[in-house]
């Protein structure tokens, strides 16, 4: 039956998320300068979820300026940052765009892609770039994703991070035999999250330093499954979309991203938001991530959701590799 719904083997690509971490957190960028005080992401959709996971994580460094820039870059003078510009298939105008304009406007720059109109960019304006592994598609690259842009601002802020994303990739290897196919149901949490969620739409909720992991769950629910979701960030629910949860319609499902990290208000109001919403009888869940280190929760948690996507496409029927309205709409793009 897996075999007959993925028939692309998109369940093997999860197999390798472990060892692309590792071959992400071996780049080693050359850098003119290092010292910075801020870290930029450049991307669009799969490409820049890395972005987002490290830029959820840095948030917590709060000395460093961090932020994830899609289509347009707000920003003004660049010279004290460095900019990280991703994309999967190099292919992608709007990252290629902003590469050009950090580069402009004084950003020690690097590209990361599989090679494309990106890479030809990076050679012509002097930007070191770093060449990703091929997948079945873009989004399975993700960990390659989030390590290398960890490796390349650990060098350009000097974070020393190498102990934290050593334990973080071992957790990540022990998660994988938690929440592979050949774990049954019963010890699977990523099985586990998907039946709960399979005929609902999950709303999902996440303080800042699971944000990134809040919007790649909901994105792959979207990319996987082909269903809805909605992510909301907290505190700000707090103060408008709690109220939604008086209506009683019965097609969503609360989910709580949580991570040791949250600050103490934030902490106290989700534990009472989940209490109410429980009272309510809304069934909220609640999913967090394993290891001893910031970085280690918020991978694996990530890892764990994008499994979830997985068995919720397997258990739709839904092949979840193509991406067929995707595909029209650049088609269309291309010949308007």
């Amino acid at each position: 039956m897996l075999e007959e719904v993925d028939r692309s083997g998109v369940r093997r690509a999860y197999d390798e998320w472990p060892r692309m971490a590792r071959a992400g957190f071996a780049v080693r960028p050359h850098l003119l300068r290092k010292g910075f005080r801020k870290a930029f992401f450049l991307g669009m959709g799969g490409s820049a979820a890395g972005g987002d996971i490290v830029a959820s994580w840095l948030s917590e460094k709060h000395e460093f300026e961090t932020a994830t820039f899609k289509g347009q870059l707000p920003v003004g003078d660049m010279k004290d940052a460095i900019a990280v510009a991703c994309s999967a298939s190099g292919q992608t105008e709007e990252t290629i765009e902003m590469l050009e304009t950090a580069v402009k406007r004084g950003a020690t720059a690097i590209a990361v892609s599989c090679g494309g109109r990106l890479m030809q960019v990076a050679k012509e304006k002097g930007v070191p770039h770093v060449m990703m592994p091929k997948a079945l598609a873009p989004r399975y690259t993700l960990p390659f994703i989030i390590f290398s842009c960890l490796s390349i601002i650990n060098e350009g802020l000097g974070l020393h991070c190498e102990a934290e994303a050593e334990g973080a990739m071992a957790e990540m290897e022990r998660e994988r035999e938690e929440i592979g196919v050949g774990s049954p149901l019963a010890s699977n949490p990523s099985k586990k999250l998907a039946l709960a969620i399979i005929d609902k739409i999950p709303v999902i909720y996440g303080a800042r330093p699971t944000r990134g992991a809040g919007i790649r769950f909901k994105n792959m629910l979207n990319e996987n499954a082909k269903t809805h979701a909605i992510f909301d960030g907290l505190p700000d629910a707090f103060h408008n979309e709690v109220e939604a949860w008086e209506d009683p319609s019965p097609e969503y499902v609360p989910v709580f991203l949580r991570h040791p990290a949250e600050t103490p208000r934030d902490r106290v109001r989700a534990d009472a938001m989940v209490a109410i919403l429980s009272e309510m009888k809304m069934g909220p869940i609640e999913v967090s991530g394993r290891g001893g280190s910031s970085l280690a929760q918020l991978v694996t948690m990530v890892y764990r959701l994008d499994l979830a996507s997985f068995y919720v496409a397997m258990g739709k029927g839904q092949d979840p590799l193509p991406t067929r309205l995707m595909d029209r709409i650049k088609e269309k793009g291309r010949t308007q």
